[in-house]
């Protein structure tokens, strides 16, 4: 299907004429050069014009591909959720009136959610399939679609492919049938998802929190434009914790993301506005989710300073802490192989079982499911360095708003010690060892973006190196050719799924390459036991890259 098409079907794409007009020639060529398909997480991408960007045809195929998944099904339903970003609501109710037309009934949110709250919605409905509209923390010309199965994680891989096949099937996607929203919701095949159900989702939180602990604790929380506002406040009041102030200029739900570059808590930046308020309010903890309240951050003040957690570091707080509660089975712990080696030092010493998965928050979701009808064993906690963390299992996968008010916890029983959050950290590396990490993100744009990546990762994984960085290799490990092989030759086989990831091991840490799932970006993970992170770190990174 040529450009001239496309262009002819401007009007109804979504896609404003104007808007396409002011691209220019090199963003037009990128937007059809490729279709989009699926990634780690579901399909993400610009929207635009195009088969390569988002807009009412390509959601319209996805959906018609997700209709025919379902075809043998009996009586299939499908909810579906969306977030605050532009034409969020718009693909939600395009794919629910394609799905209707093809006999399939929908649940839709009647307004924004979250990710977590719609895994949840997933699970408690029975469905067949769960969708979320969103592109988590990518820039605001970004959207994307989440493809959930029936136990409300992420499709894993054989689901995922297959489903992929019947979408990239679809020829014609000018032609899709679709029944009117409204239509839909008369006849009641497009219900909306009801106040019950998502009080539902409240009440298991509470029900896991409990309380939080009188303490003079104060805290600042954001949610970068996005879905976690009204849902963490009324979380908190009903927690009993009153004393917070809301960044309410970024507590509005805008597609824009006007206050901040980048509406990611990985980024300090985003914390910009939180700490102006911070200062104001004397505030202890500054706490921001992303648009789809799946991930977020922490910045603690301690000794009059803020500090800025990365995901490591306040995934191993969460790790230590829900370790040492009290319970009967054996805790289980799951990260991804890119995650600081430290969860497992922590997680190991005190009895547990750590597992290790492929990035992607789908494969710790089908861990927790092999793991359901476990007698003697506990999970509790899953996690990534990339700020995503579970706690408790009735959602499958990231859930941030469970997790801020666990946080709040916790800091709100050190406060009460005179401690902070970078206290019980210096505590855990003195028990533990000081292991740190760093991330590099290189990005490349435009059609020759992705062949830029591949050719990194091919000359890399043919001339890995044996020393780096004044550092011996002691051990590779290849996710793509699925082998370990350690200085002396000898290899084994790894058995993980296979993923174009190269880790290189030291005495005393590793790296690890890997190209994103979602944006034009190649990333470096650098942890190493050391003191000196941030220029050991530099020193690989421009050595690999030729900074």
């Amino acid at each position: 299907m040529d450009r001239k098409q496309w262009e002819a079907h401007i009007e109804n794409s979504f896609i404003k004429p104007e808007d396409y007009n002011t691209l220019s020639d090199s963003e037009k060529e990128d937007a059809f050069s490729a279709t989009l398909s699926f990634g780690t997480a579901g399909i993400r991408g610009k929207i635009g014009l195009g088969p390569n960007r988002l807009n009412r045809y390509t959601v319209e195929k996805v959906a018609l591909g997700l209709a025919h998944s379902l075809k043998n099904e009996e009586d299939p339903l499908v909810v579906i959720g969306y977030d605050t970003r532009h034409f969020s609501i718009e693909f939600s109710q395009t794919m629910a009136s394609v799905l209707a037309q093809n006999g399939v009934s929908v649940k839709v949110t009647k307004q924004y959610t979250s990710t977590p709250e719609l895994s949840f919605f997933v699970r408690e409905h029975s469905a067949s399939i769960g969708v979320m509209i969103t592109a988590s923390h990518n820039p605001p010309e970004y959207n994307g679609i989440k493809v959930y199965g029936p136990d409300g994680a992420q499709l894993i891989d054989a689901p995922a492919a297959d489903l992929s096949e019947k979408i990239n099937a679809i020829e014609d996607i000018f032609s899709i049938d679709s029944k009117s929203f409204d239509a839909g919701l008369e006849e009641g095949i497009i219900q909306y998802v009801s106040s019950d159900m998502e009080q539902s989702y409240k009440d298991h939180v509470i029900d896991f929190i409990g309380n939080i602990p009188e303490s003079d604790l104060s805290i600042v929380f954001s949610s970068l434009h996005g879905t976690s506002v009204p849902i963490v406040p009324e979380l908190l009041d009903t927690l009993g914790f009153k004393n917070y102030s809301l960044v309410e200029d970024q507590c509005r739900p805008d597609g824009d993301f006007p206050t901040t570059a980048s509406p990611n808590p990985e980024s300090p930046e985003a914390f910009d506005h939180s700490k102006a308020l911070g200062n104001e309010t004397g505030a202890d903890l500054l706490i921001a989710t992303d648009p789809d309240a799946d991930r977020m951050g922490v910045v603690v003040r301690h000794e009059n300073e803020y500090v800025h957690l990365n995901g490591n570091q306040i995934g191993i707080l969460l790790l230590n802490h829900r370790i040492h509660e009290k319970r009967d089975k054996t805790p289980v712990i799951i990260k991804s192989i890119v995650t600081s080696d430290l969860g497992r030092k922590i997680t190991e010493a005190a009895g547990g079982e750590m597992i290790e998965v492929l990035t992607g928050f789908k494969y710790i979701g089908e861990q927790i499911k092999e793991m359901e009808n476990e007698e003697r064993k506990k999970f509790v906690l899953g996690y990534e360095e990339s700020y995503g963390y579970l706690l408790e299992p009735f959602v499958r996968d990231k859930d941030a708003v469970q997790v801020v008010p666990y946080i709040v916890s916790m800091a709100a029983e050190l406060k009460n010690k005179n401690q902070t959050l970078v206290d019980a950290l210096e505590e855990i590396y003195d028990e533990h060892g000081r292991i740190m990490e760093v991330l590099y993100s290189h990005t490349f744009e435009g059609t020759s973006g992705k062949d830029n990546i591949d050719e990194i990762m091919s000359q890399f994984r043919r001339n890995a190196p044996e020393e780096i960085g004044r550092r011996e290799v002691v051990l590779i490990e290849d996710f793509l050719t699925q082998k370990r092989t350690d200085h002396a030759g000898s290899s084994e086989d790894i058995d993980l799924p296979k993923a174009n990831v190269i880790k290189l091991h030291f005495k005393d840490g590793w790296i690890a390459l890997r190209p994103s799932g979602t944006e034009p970006k190649i990333k470096l993970y650098v942890s190493l036991e050391s003191s000196q992170i941030e220029q050991e770190a530099k020193i690989i990174n421009d050595m690999i890259f030729g900074v």
